[in-house]
């Protein structure tokens, strides 16, 4: 009988032995199901209206169609599908069309296996997740935020850290306030900004070229 509780994986990748690689990693998991995969992205959203797929794990630089371009159409076709990004480069330009695509998360090609299940836990439970290499990346653009007049000094440094996913409790414990106030600050960032994710946050800060 089938388990309900597991979570469909689809993997692109017009490198086979990245495919092999994936599922071999992957093969003894058994919260996970690989329910399809494909060398040629052009074939991929076919075969997704056949399939019911929760999480689709990408290349981004592949032949006839890229990683940007496929995202971009299967959240159009398929809003509900996660999008997990993989990839040997964490250029900032790249992360940030990815993100505009619509993924949930981004991870380099060099990680290991508990960084993997790391960011599939993540993304089948709604949230998002960054790599430490590609949240670094995005972090070297971080700066005058004091140019965005509506954000505070104290706001800034509170957008830092949520951005390293620092906890609440953390946050607060480093910067001698209270965990409430913390919350406060959160509800009033995003409020602010429009946003009400990580990524949206993300897009925010590009958007206004704060990175």
């Amino acid at each position: 009988m089938e388990n309900t509780l597991l979570t469909n994986l689809f993997i692109v990748d017009d490198h086979q032995l990245v495919v092999d690689g994936l599922r071999a990693l992957l093969n003894n998991e058994n919260k996970y199901a690989i329910v399809g995969c494909s060398n040629q992205p052009k074939d991929v959203l076919p075969m997704l209206d056949e399939l019911k797929v929760d999480i689709l794990l990408t290349d981004i630089n592949m032949p006839e169609m890229s990683g940007v371009e496929l995202t971009r159409n299967v959240k159009k076709k398929h809003p509900s599908i996660k999008v997990l990004a993989l990839s040997m480069f964490g250029e900032r330009q790249v992360i940030k069309e990815m993100i505009d695509a619509g993924i949930s998360g981004y991870i380099l090609k060099n990680t290991g296996k508990h960084e993997l299940l790391e960011a599939l836990d993540k993304l089948a439970k709604g949230q998002t997740f960054f790599s430490e290499e590609v949240t670094k990346e995005l972090m070297k653009s971080f700066k005058n935020f004091d140019e965005v007049p509506h954000l505070t000094n104290r706001e800034v440094e509170i957008i830092r850290l949520i951005e390293c996913e620092n906890s609440n409790k953390k946050i607060a414990d480093m910067l001698f306030i209270s965990e409430r106030t913390v919350e406060t600050h959160r509800k009033n960032i995003f409020r602010k900004t429009g946003t009400q994710s990580l990524v949206g946050l993300l897009k925010y800060a590009y958007e206004h070229k704060i990175i």
